[in-house]
């Protein structure tokens, strides 16, 4: 147990700090600010001074400046909202504030005086929201609502002035029992006594014991007791002594004294305990049980209850109404006869679906038919070419492998039906020739090597080879063959460790390069992890160029988020690895939090990729990001939302020259790695829900692909191109995830409200000049945002109706589209306009010119 002097420090413009937090223990301390404590959940214990009270979910109470306190946890979880102010920002306007001492715990008070705490209640809420989402002058706001809570406390609540002879008793105070303290702290182990701390300053033992008591609230045998406890605790853990050692190295007088104590404060003896906790595999987490810690995050408990209280004081309606405040903008001026640069619409090389008999279905086959006609990819790549439910490998009776290449023919058919190429992942392993029977997903895929590499390259080669015979080589030569899926996610996805990994990958090109030298052969189709973090991707580039192993293109998955927890992570491999479901295992990822990183991730990762083949390979391979999108969880519910076509096509265009391909997954969501989704928006990958509906993700590719073949200009949340005399004008409001949602908070996003974790920003004014251009045109204008083009919205605004009859789905289906607003016009010289976009909005202008 420790008492400290807690210097707090608010962050520039802001007088205040203002924070959620779960305490296990706080050592007893003060400080200058004011301190208010709302529990969100559960409940804690509070003592201040010498008095102690019990804190329930809803309560509320206010610590006042240089008040000794702590708090400490009951047998549930909590969660704290705490805000600490800065009294010399209420002395500007009330210059007595700070000699006041107030008498707030909302506890003591009936329910009919509950309001006025209600009042301190919204208040908190309001500055906690506006401190997360920084809206430009959000100072401001912050700032009134710290003088109308000062206001409110000095106009509802009883108080008392301290006088300046108080003031400076109340300092000696604090300054004596800080050097009580630290002689305590400094000699508890050799057994001090009161009699010395009393001697050291120089006052009698009487009032010493007298002057603990009153300023603690505790007894000076109490603190030495808790003193060695916390040092018991520390030994038990972190040390193999016997527990007679750590009973006399942590000054009890024996082992009983420590059994007894011990079981008191934990429920439980010390070898007990040392056994619990020493148990789990990452010791860091016994950390956590130790009274010394200051208070876990609040990432660290389910806060979505906790959250919908704090939310319920917000006046949403205000809140978070759409701001009509424009952000000004200068005219962006731009000449036709630019040369411009050509670009090769690369967002149109690559899209993506779950697995491959997936694609067998008709409602499946419906969807990438109309999203061939409309917008139109190159190529499409896909899990499970080689699984069991695809029937291709079979055992004859003699034990021999026969193939069996019917879905395969059917899928491939189809592909060569609408126009697109596949992109084929090679994987998962047949059962018949895997090495064992672990499994991913669902659907089973098995995710280890083969039992012997033969087998797998004959499979492989047989596969070449009919694709050969039915398609053509010169067809098939024009395709990319992807070895495996994230094999950099041991015991996820691969079974057998990197160097395994890297062989197998070494036989699977030359087997293939074996048929047709001219075939695109890479990967290895891994996670931003490994780019970001150790040497997986270093040591496969290495591996290649020592052993002269092909690299045709580099594949790499993309998502802008990390856990929060990697130790859980390690912790479902290693269990896996020891033999558990990993099916079972891998559904707890969904209660893992996410933690994204910023807007620029996709952008980094790219030139971080760039750099590493720069400096291991002497060549450049191609470079195909064949899974991304703005989140890896199946069921996360911005998938749904405008958001997503604004994230796509700010990242898309600013990629422009650094990747080959970016594959968004998926482009359905007929997907299945955990079961269908059941709700009609469930936050499924797609760009197009599973009754068909375009979601505005769909609709960004659909303006991209729209845009000319030369670019005469690009800047932030813009760009212009032209073909010939036509000209397209796109232009986007972003706006990316607030604090809270990117460290991991998604109390606020549900079912039908999910735009309340993005940063607040106001409508956009955007003004363009295109000079140089004459005649007469055709000028169509798309308008894509929450009004115009958002199916989830449009659902929204029905009710949020489940299973869709089909007269609801042709209803989303005629009401969930842009729109588009034509008109034609004589230009001479130049060409002015203003687009008005709203957050989360895109805009395209199309003038075309007339014959």
């Amino acid at each position: 147990m420790e008492y400290s002097y807690e210097l707090v420090k608010s962050k520039k413009g802001v007088p205040f700090k203002i924070f959620i937090h779960s305490v296990n223990r706080l050592k007893m301390h003060w400080h200058s600010q004011m301190e208010i404590i709302l529990v969100l959940k559960g409940s804690i214990n509070i003592r201040i001074g010498s008095e102690s009270y019990l804190l329930k979910e809803n309560d509320l109470i206010l610590v006042n400046s240089n008040e000794i306190h702590n708090t400490s946890k009951t047998a549930e979880d909590n969660i704290l909202l705490v805000l600490q102010v800065n009294l010399d920002h209420n002395v500007h306007y009330y210059p007595k504030f700070n000699e006041m001492i107030f008498n707030c715990k909302s506890f003591t008070c009936s329910e009919e005086e509950q309001g006025k705490f209600d009042v301190i209640r919204r208040h908190l809420a309001k500055i906690f929201w506006e401190t997360n989402k920084k809206r430009e002058g959000y100072q401001f706001i912050v700032g009134s609502e710290m003088n109308l809570l000062g206001s409110h406390l000095i106009n509802n609540f009883e108080y008392s002035f301290l006088e300046d002879e108080k003031v400076e008793a109340i300092h000696k105070n604090i300054d004596r029992l800080s050097s009580i303290i630290k002689y305590i702290d400094e000699n508890f182990e050799e057994g001090v006594m009161l009699q010395e701390v009393a001697d050291n300053e120089n006052l009698n033992v009487y009032y010493i014991s007298h002057f603990i008591k009153k300023n603690l609230g505790i007894s000076f045998q109490e603190y030495i007791n808790n003193k060695r406890l916390d040092k018991a605790v520390e030994l038990l853990v972190n040390t193999n002594k016997t527990i007679t050692e750590i009973a006399f190295e942590s000054g009890f007088s024996s082992t009983k004294s420590l059994n007894t104590l011990f079981n008191k404060t934990y429920n439980s003896s010390p070898s007990a305990y040392r056994k619990e906790k020493t148990s789990l595999d990452d010791i860091s987490h016994t950390d956590i049980e130790r009274e010394k810690i200051k208070s876990k995050t609040y990432l660290d408990v389910d806060r979505t209850a906790a959250f919908t209280k704090l939310f319920k004081y917000l006046e949403m309606g205000l809140e978070i109404k759409e701001k009509k405040t424009l952000i000004p903008k200068h005219f962006i001026n731009i000449d036709i006869n630019h040369d411009g640069i050509y670009h090769n619409f690369y967002w149109k090389k690559l899209t993506t679906f779950g697995r491959a008999v997936e694609g067998l279905r008709k409602n499946w086959q419906d969807q990438l038919k109309e999203l061939q006609s409309e917008i139109g990819f190159e190529y499409i790549r896909f899990h499970g070419i080689f699984s069991d439910e695809m029937m291709v490998c079979n055992i004859n009776d003699d034990g021999s492998i026969a193939y069996n290449w019917s879905y395969v023919d059917e899928l491939f058919d189809f592909f060569k039906d609408v126009n697109i190429k596949p992109f084929i992942e090679l994987g998962f392993m047949p059962s018949e020739i895997a090495k064992s029977d672990e499994t991913m997903f669902w659907w089973r895929a098995n995710i280890s090597g083969p039992r012997d590499i033969n087998l797998w390259t004959d499979l492989v080669k047989e596969f070449i080879r009919h694709c050969i015979n039915r398609y053509g080589l010169k067809e098939v030569e024009t395709w990319y063959f992807e070895v495996w899926n994230e094999p950099d996610l041991e015991h996820v996805f691969w079974i057998g460790g990197e160097e395994e990994y890297f062989k197998f990958y070494k036989e699977t090109v030359l087997a293939i390069k074996s048929i047709s030298r001219g075939m695109k052969v890479g990967g290895p189709s891994v996670t931003y992890q490994v780019i970001k973090d150790g040497r997986w991707f270093e040591d496969f580039l290495t591996y290649c160029d020592k052993n002269k192993v092909p690299l045709d293109f580099v594949s790499l998955h993309i998502y802008p988020e990390d856990f929060s927890s990697k130790q859980m992570v390690q912790d479902i491999m290693v269990r896996a690895k020891a033999g558990e479901d990993i099916l079972k295992l891998t559904s707890s990822w969904k209660d893992m939090k996410r933690i994204y990183f910023d807007k620029n991730h996709t952008y980094d990762t790219l030139k971080s990729v760039h750099d590493k083949i720069n400096q291991y390979l002497p060549y450049k391979p191609e470079i195909h990001i064949t899974e991304w999108n703005s989140s890896s969880y199946g069921r996360n519910l911005i998938h749904d939302t405008c958001f997503e076509s604004t994230f796509i096509i700010r990242n898309i265009l600013k990629s422009i020259g650094e990747v080959n391909s970016i594959g968004y997954w998926t482009f359905t969501d007929i997907m299945e790695e955990t079961k269908a989704g059941i709700s009609q928006f469930h936050g499924g990958f797609g760009l197009i829900n599973k009754n068909g509906l375009k979601k505005p993700s769909y609709f960004a590719y659909y303006l991209l692909s729209k845009l000319g073949e030369k670019i005469i200009g690009q800047g932030e949340e813009y760009i212009v191109t032209k073909n010939d005399s036509d000209v397209q004008i796109l232009a986007y409001n972003f706006a990316y995830f607030d604090e809270l949602f990117m460290n991991g908070d998604t109390s606020a996003l549900t079912n039908t409200e999910r735009y309340l974790v993005y940063e607040d920003k106001p409508l956009k004014k955007v003004g363009f000049n295109i000079i140089g251009i004459s005649g007469h045109y055709k000028v169509t204008r798309y308008e894509l945002n929450r009004e115009h083009g958002s199916s989830f919205d449009e659902w929204v605004k029905m009710g949020a109706p489940e299973n869709l009859t089909k007269e609801e789905i042709q209803y989303l289906k005629g009401r969930a589209n842009p729109k588009i607003s034509i008109e034609y016009m004589d230009i001479e010289g130049e060409y002015s306009n203003n687009l008005y976009i709203p957050v989360h909005g895109v805009e395209l202008i199309i003038l075309e010119k007339q014959i």
